[in-house]
């Protein structure tokens, strides 16, 4: 029965959950028969031979006769971290209806609305320059859209995109294959404690967990799970993210790929999935599309897209017009002086490159541009 439980409620789960060999197919079982935790925790020794295998009664009952409650429940609550029992309201409705749910879920900061509209963005850890540059346009807009994003925090396209949502001021939760008390990888510190402070950091793993690969794959059925759209940007054929998208597919969600050139191995699974019949992601408007409602007024974001936009175009309203025509003829892939002056040629824009090479020097001082060598692209926050 779905309840709002108590803190003594949460102590049993928290030391139901701890005891080594229970898994949470286990405890789902057993919670089937016995209603709770404390009844779980009031079986007698000899009625867990019967139940359990002989490792997980002598672990049940080193457990009932050693383990503190009130001790280790209080000394997660001090790591930030609460737990969230699958039959105590707060659990996430997504999470609750997939295959396989967790017995229970580990919180730092907050939870993901149900009654919003959440997106995961997932893809390459080694990411393209193009990657990259999709995953923070995607991220932004469908988070200044009002819908919230999941992710993995980990390298790449994952971080990246909730980096971009957090910077906008919006909410992202990222879901670990660790407990909550640890950043990983811990080059995402930043993001992490973004994440804690708007947002949250959700895992299936008790505190003391540490990252290990084989918890990596179980973890990705949560962060599908948690979304109504798994968005995929950039994926070799053979790759973590496939591992998402099929626990996605199981789970009835639907599934979106951005294309890229048939060239780019790192584009092989995207053009793959929509040769499959994935949904075709060429801009953030074709995910919002997908949800109905007045989700641009749901109040998520501390800052509002279109006041972010604005700086935006502010921005670019204050270039020179040489500096407009040169930004305009950039893209994400490097490009030389001698390259952007061709383009401007075309359209009747004659400058020797000598000036281009000044303007893209004034440019790349004020921000708006990356050198990369003798090459220059669009500057990627």
């Amino acid at each position: 029965m779905i309840t709002k439980m108590t803190d003594k409620e949460l102590m049993d789960h928290y030391m139901l959950n701890a005891i080594n060999g229970l898994g949470k197919r286990k405890i789902h079982a057993l919670l089937q028969e016995y209603k709770s935790a404390s009844d779980i925790l009031s079986i007698s020794d000899k009625e867990a031979d019967k139940i359990f295998g002989p490792k997980t009664a002598e672990s049940f009952k080193y457990a009932k006769s050693h383990w503190d409650k009130e001790k280790e429940y209080n000394k997660m609550l001090d790591l930030g971290i609460r737990i969230i029992p699958y039959d105590d309201e707060s659990f996430p409705n997504k999470l609750r209806t997939i295959p396989d749910p967790p017995s229970c879920i580990y919180v730092k900061g907050k939870l993901p609305d149900d009654n919003l509209p959440s997106v995961s963005i997932v893809g390459a850890r080694m990411c393209s320059e193009y990657g990259r540059y999709v995953a923070r346009q995607f991220g932004l807009e469908l988070a200044q859209a009002g819908i919230q994003i999941i992710s993995g925090m980990a390298m790449g396209v994952d971080g990246i995109s909730q980096k971009a949502a957090l910077k906008a001021g919006c909410p992202s939760y990222g879901v670990l294959g660790c407990s909550p008390e640890f950043c990983y990888p811990d080059t995402n510190q930043d993001i992490y404690d973004m994440l804690c402070k708007n947002g949250g950091i959700i895992s299936e793993y008790m505190p003391g967990t540490m990252p290990q690969a084989r918890l990596f794959p179980q973890r990705n059925r949560i962060i599908s799970g948690l979304s109504d759209i798994v968005l995929v940007i950039e994926a070799r054929k053979k790759s973590g993210t496939q591992i998402t998208v099929d626990m996605a597919l199981e789970q009835g969600k639907e599934i979106f790929a951005v294309p890229g050139r048939i060239t780019d191995r790192l584009s092989d699974g995207c053009n793959d999935l929509i040769r499959q019949g994935a949904g075709i992601a060429l801009a953030p408007e074709d995910i919002i599309s997908c949800f109905t409602g007045p989700i641009q007024e749901s109040g998520i974001c501390e800052h509002t897209g279109s006041s972010r936009s604005s700086e935006s175009n502010v921005r670019y309203q204050s270039l020179s017009p040489l500096e407009k025509s040169v930004l305009d003829a950039m893209d994400i892939y490097p490009i030389s002086a001698s390259e952007i002056a061709e383009k401007l040629e075309k359209d009747n824009i004659k400058e020797p490159v000598s000036v281009i090479l000044q303007t893209l020097t004034m440019m790349q001082i004020s921000g708006l541009i990356e050198n990369q060598g003798s090459y220059y692209i669009k500057k990627i926050k």
